[in-house]
């Protein structure tokens, strides 16, 4: 059951209700409330997961619309944002001097000399493309305003003075360095002076030469000149008491937390749940504590624990009931630690928190920035395609039927035609999975001949369904081999049999945001192993290695077998711009030539696996 549905207790029962958090920046606008409960009493627990995610794309669009009402940028904004900026740019120069070893001439210069080549490649970079560079801020800046409940218009004037005053005092920055490398002796005082004169906003005019003193006497004005004015002498030097964190540095992990969550967005439940384990270690390591004493310290410390605890933690009997610090006085075998892979996905989720915290100004730095553990294995080593002959054997007749039990009808059907779409298509698990019958359809092809294709795209109307990234969308022709075994007979006759019927597969339960759990855990879990081709880098997943590896294998050009496969291309141009390939160009250029063989010219015979699908459906 998802986050946001929750059990209300009754005098006599329990009932679920939709629970969502309201985010920090929008509480005044509902009389100071943290969250609101919806009634869920009278809602089938078929579809309570549905419900709820229509009822939280509700709750973002509100909270979308309550903050297009907010206050507009003025210059008083903009001078409140640049005096916090001024102070950063100040604390982080102080941090850098502080880490140069003033007391051996060779490092010194050795910084300045690094601080310089800093600065050459700022100002060339500037230089050569300062429209590029201030629109890397906008992400930063669109942060601090939004937090501020303040409404922005990159193309507003007000706006882009505030972007071009940023620019110009992350210039200064690298002079303040040098100053106080080289012990010039100026002082906070004089780098504000700095700022002031450099962007002219009058950021704090309390530093301003004071007016000229004039006396009266009798008619005449006198300005007396002071000349001579000593210097104060210098005072001794104290060690200053903590500083006590106020404002956006003081709030809770946990507040954070959930505010980062709710900005994220529409993303799968799955992913969700995967970053909130990742940051829930803060908590857990450390307490809810103010976000803003999270150091490099801490997150050396929490990465170190990460690294020692157990995979399936929730689930194995040793660990589940243990909390983290006392799984770090255990003596956890080697073979029960989590993967490489794993700890990088906690870590990348916690270094991408502190990122948008330090750029909210939530926090001063971002502990978890550089920590990922280098991997011994490249990636495409992680998951190994099957060999020609592991394909033979899971996809023969006799194994096949017999463990899928599709000529039952029922649930047999998605265990039989998922895994082979999933080789003749390369598709996902959840994409097929997700598909509705309308998901599958023809389009125009070349020469005006209509091509059978799986439509893959996420769709507002229909919450459930999820892409894992924007490259994913894409049309996918429909392989021969599975027309050829009745796919699109057997779609008819699922449709005719049940009109109101919408998803191919719907004999599979949405349970923990997707609906494929079922199809893979029966596919890795029974039917490999009783096969005895189950290893560790073998799993579902492997079916769309294996269309990878065998389009690879025939010399298929990369950008063709990326654009089916819904990956990247690695290109702007091809990326950005432009529509996606014609179905017919995929179908020439890959699909055609996907087909499998055990050996030379001796290819794997699919037909043995063709039923009467009238006969199963009615």
């Amino acid at each position: 059951m998802q986050k946001y549905i929750t059990l209300q207790k009754s005098k006599s029962s329990k009932y679920p209700f939709f629970r969502m958090v309201i985010p920090i920046d929008l509480r005044s606008k509902f009389g100071g409330s943290r969250e609101f409960h919806i009634s869920l009493k009278d809602v089938r627990n078929s579809e309570l997961e549905l419900i709820s995610i229509r009822l939280k794309q509700i709750t973002h669009q509100i909270f979308h619309e309550v903050r297009s009402g907010m206050k507009s940028l003025e210059l008083e904004d903009m001078k409140l944002i640049l005096r916090t900026e001024v102070k950063k740019s100040i604390d982080h120069s102080h941090h850098v001097h502080l880490g140069t070893n003033e007391f051996n001439q060779s490092r010194r210069y050795d910084s300045l000399k690094t601080i310089s080549e800093r600065e050459e490649k700022f100002r060339r970079e500037v230089n050569d493309d300062l429209g590029g560079y201030e629109k890397e801020l906008d992400s930063k800046l669109e942060g601090i305003l939004k937090s501020l409940d303040i409404e922005f218009k990159p193309s507003s004037l007000p706006y882009k003075q505030l972007r071009r005053s940023f620019v110009k005092l992350y210039s200064l920055r690298f002079d303040w360095i040098k100053d106080l490398i080289n012990e010039s002796g100026r002082t906070d005082d004089d780098f504000r002076r700095d700022a002031d004169e450099k962007l002219r906003m009058e950021l704090f005019p309390e530093l301003q030469s004071p007016p000229s003193v004039q006396i009266q006497v009798g008619d005449q004005i006198l300005n007396p000149i002071i000349e001579n004015l000593a210097p104060e002498p210098p005072q001794p030097y104290r060690v200053q008491e903590p500083v006590q964190l106020s404002g956006l540095p003081s709030t809770p992990v946990s507040e954070c937390i959930t505010l980062f969550l709710d900005e994220k967005g529409d993303i799968r439940e799955k992913t969700v749940d995967e970053i909130r384990t990742a940051l829930n270690f803060l908590i857990e390591d450390f307490g809810d504590i103010p976000i803003g004493r999270l150091d490099k310290e801490k997150g050396t410390l929490l990465r170190t624990h990460i690294k020692k605890l157990p995979k399936n933690r929730t689930k194995n009997p040793l660990y589940r009931d243990k909390n983290l610090h006392e799984l770090m006085r255990m003596d956890i075998p080697s073979k029960d630690l989590i993967h490489p892979t794993t700890i990088n996905k906690h870590l990348g989720h916690l270094s991408s928190f502190m990122s948008w915290s330090s750029s909210l100004g939530y926090s001063e730095i971002n502990p978890f920035k550089g920590t990922k553990l280098k991997k011994n294995t490249i990636a495409q080593d992680e998951k190994d395609p099957f060999t020609e002959q592991e394909i033979k054997k899971i996809f023969s007749r006799d194994n096949y039927l017999f463990f899928t039990k599709v000529e039952k009808g029922g649930f047999g059907l998605p265990y039989y035609w998922v895994p082979l779409i999933g080789l003749f298509s390369g598709l996902r698990a959840n994409e097929i999975c997700s598909l509705y019958l309308d998901n599958v359809k023809t389009f125009e092809g070349n020469k005006r001949r209509k091509v059978w294709c799986f439509n893959i795209l996420e769709e507002s109307s229909r919450p459930d369904k999820k892409l894992k990234n924007r490259s994913s969308r894409r049309i996918v022709p429909i392989h021969d081999t599975l027309i050829d075994l009745g796919f699109l007979d057997f779609l008819k006759l699922i449709k005719s049999r049940n009109p109101e019927r919408k998803r191919v597969f719907e004999e599979l339960p949405f349970r923990e945001g997707s609906y494929f759990r079922n199809v893979t855990r029966f596919f890795n879990e029974r039917y490999l192993p009783k096969l005895g081709i189950k290893k560790p880098t073998l799993s579902f997943h492997s079916l769309r290695h294996t269309t990878i590896d065998n389009l690879k294998q025939k010399g298929i050009d990369i950008h063709f077998i990326n654009a089916m496969m819904g990956h990247s291309q690695g290109n702007i141009d091809l990326d950005r711009y432009g529509k996606g390939y014609n179905p017919d160009i995929i179908y020439n250029k890959c699909v055609k030539h996907l087909h499998f063989e055990t050996s030379h010219a001796r290819g794997i015979d699919f037909n043995p696996l063709k039923l009467n699908w009238k006969k199963i459906i009615q």
